[in-house]
């Protein structure tokens, strides 16, 4: 079966454009013609544009995929795949660092916000008010952040770290602001905070389900739930490397 350019893009989902420019470039080879002039492309070529286009979804470089494309052509599938893996596996690492950038910078923004509720009811704007005082510390590359990986923990391994899919994570981290935002109180407490909650409906249930889901994919996490007249009370404690974990996740502390 054969395809012309509208085609063959909309099987696989990208714009004519984008076919086109590939053919320059190289990535996509140049399709045969039909007597009119038409491009024609065969089933080989839909599967050559799925293997760029899945490359380039993962965010691969387009100077890798070239590379990957060669190798495409002429290896077989496994050799493809392990490269594919290394070239994930630093795009990986650069997704964690940016990771921990933005945790850092959510605990910045968290403590920010804070000090600004804290600001005088009364008077102008001076010298040491916090709307002009209160700043965030810029990211380099000394700056240490917190390492998220998906290695799983061991007895002989204790980094902070988190074993939930990727494709998860999303869905816990908006359980978890869902119920931060129903706290009444936040205070600190040794090594973590503590969220106080009114004794609602099934909340209590709703904070042990969810302290049981972290703590089972975040094992340096150590949540403790108490039940007392009239309200729900939530203990999050973590190394002191995860302090900006904790801030991030549960609030700053007052």
């Amino acid at each position: 079966m054969t395809y012309r350019i509208a085609e063959a893009a909309n099987v696989v989902g990208v714009p004519r454009t984008t076919l086109r420019y590939y053919e320059d470039i190289g990535l996509m080879p140049a399709p045969g013609r039909r007597p009119n002039g038409y491009r024609v492309y065969d089933e080989s070529d839909l599967a050559r544009l799925r293997f760029i286009t899945a490359a380039k979804n993962l965010g691969i470089p387009l100077a890798d995929v070239k590379a990957l494309a060669a190798a495409y052509d002429v290896e077989d599938c496994t050799s493809v795949a392990h490269q594919v893996v290394e070239m994930v596996a630093v795009r990986l690492a650069e997704t964690q660092t940016r990771i921990g950038e933005l945790v850092a910078l959510a605990a910045q923004l968290q403590d920010v916000s804070g000090r600004l509720a804290a600001a005088p009811t009364a008077g102008a704007c001076g010298a040491d008010c916090p709307c002009t005082t209160v700043t965030i510390e810029p990211t380099s590359p000394r700056r240490t952040f917190v390492p998220l990986t998906l290695t799983p923990l061991t007895a002989d391994n204790e980094a902070i770290a988190c074993t939930l899919r990727p494709d998860a994570v999303p869905d816990q981290v908006s359980d978890w602001q869902e119920l931060v935002a129903r706290a009444v109180d936040r205070r600190t407490i040794d090594g973590g905070v503590s969220l106080v909650f009114p004794a609602e409906g099934d909340l209590a249930a709703q904070i042990a389900r969810l302290a049981a889901a972290e703590q089972d994919c975040c094992t340096f996490f150590t949540f403790t739930v108490r039940l007392t007249p009239g309200q729900i009370r939530l203990d999050v404690q973590a190394p002191a490397d995860a302090a900006e974990i904790v801030a991030a996740m549960f609030g700053a502390p007052v």
